[in-house]
């Protein structure tokens, strides 16, 4: 998600992100051959959802916006 020195705009609210995470099921164990991608952290995934239906714009687009 990198630094962010202040609000701007897109991101979750640390309030809001407290109420949704407990909703979130807990993620699974690592793969014990270790073969598969790493999860994402939930709040960029969040953010990220969020971001694509308040603005309309293409999913992949994103990759310039958040990483």
């Amino acid at each position: 998600m990198g630094l962010v020195k202040r609000d701007d705009g897109w991101r979750l609210p640390d309030a809001l992100w407290a109420r949704m995470q407990p909703l979130l099921p807990v993620p699974k164990d690592t793969h014990p051959l270790g073969c598969h991608r790493r999860r994402a952290p939930d709040r960029l995934c969040m953010e990220s959802i969020l971001m694509v239906l308040r603005t309309g714009m293409q999913w992949n687009a994103l990759n310039c916006v958040f990483r």
